[in-house]
């Protein structure tokens, strides 16, 4: 017998649990020296996982996610996703901690971090991207650090995509916003989005491509999709550092423009 005197939210926790319990799983550590990070970038995180580290077993699990993991991460282009999982009220330390971190990147790399507590998750209180991210650390995307017992949450494919089903249609208003406001429409955010929604509608079709080319490339590879004739991450990433972005800014909008309009017509009335 479950008491359900209390929040919703608690009596579902606890339920969510019983349905579908956490499990122990063998993780993949990495130190940063691994990741193919720039040293001074691989040193400020070497000194944050150290320090979260000492913290003891409040926290739970430290990783970097996306590229880093992916070995797609590029210098002057690509942001540092970091999750970590720890218990709350150790959280006002990892402030400090991050707070260093960023200190010690100096404008090398911009920092995300993503903090979340082990009853959240258990208690399946998952964005998509964060559930995403959780799949690809069980299936092996090297971690910074891991507690002994750390329990995760089992996330399947067909979870994972009605998750994405959920986070497209923000995916798309982000992109008609950043097309209608030229002073927001920089080259790094319509590339990343048109990326991002690229990935979510492949997974609609059971196609797990990695990487932003081989995702752009297997996309206008689809039936009845748009041909996206978009330059290289290569290209792309080069520009953006070299502060040259209008010639491959031309090409990325008029693809996220396609994108748009194939998008809206797959579901007009």
């Amino acid at each position: 017998m479950i008491d359900n005197i209390g929040s919703i939210a608690s009596l579902r926790a606890r339920l969510r649990r019983i349905a579908a319990p956490p499990t122990t799983t063998a993780l993949r550590i990495a130190t940063p020296y691994g990741l193919g990070l720039p040293a001074a970038v691989a040193s400020a995180t070497a000194d944050f996982t150290d320090a979260v580290r000492a913290y003891g077993p409040v926290v739970r699990l430290a990783t970097l996610t996306g590229s880093p993991g992916e070995g797609t991460w590029i210098a002057g282009w690509s942001d540092l996703d970091l999750l970590v999982i720890a218990e709350h009220e150790v959280m006002g330390r990892i402030h400090e901690a991050l707070k260093q971190y960023r200190a010690a990147l100096g404008g090398a790399a911009s920092l995300g971090p993503t903090l979340v507590t082990p009853g959240e998750l258990t208690a399946w209180r998952l964005t998509p991207r964060l559930a995403f991210a959780l799949r690809q650390v069980r299936q092996g995307s090297p971690v910074l650090y891991a507690a002994p017992d750390l329990e995760l949450p089992t996330i399947t494919r067909d979870e994972l995509m009605f998750a994405g089903v959920r986070e497209l249609p923000q995916v798309i208003l982000t992109m008609r916003r950043l097309r209608a406001d030229p002073q927001q429409a920089t080259l790094r955010q319509l590339y990343k989005h048109l990326v991002l929604a690229c990935r979510l509608l492949l997974r609609e079709h059971n196609q797990w491509e990695s990487g932003p080319d081989r995702i752009l490339a297997s996309a206008s590879r689809m039936p009845g999709w748009p041909a996206l004739s978009v330059p290289s991450l290569a290209e792309i990433s080069s520009a953006w550092r070299d502060g040259d972005t209008e010639p491959v800014l031309k090409p990325v909008s008029a693809a996220v423009d396609q994108l748009l309009t194939w998008y809206a017509a797959q579901l007009a009335a």
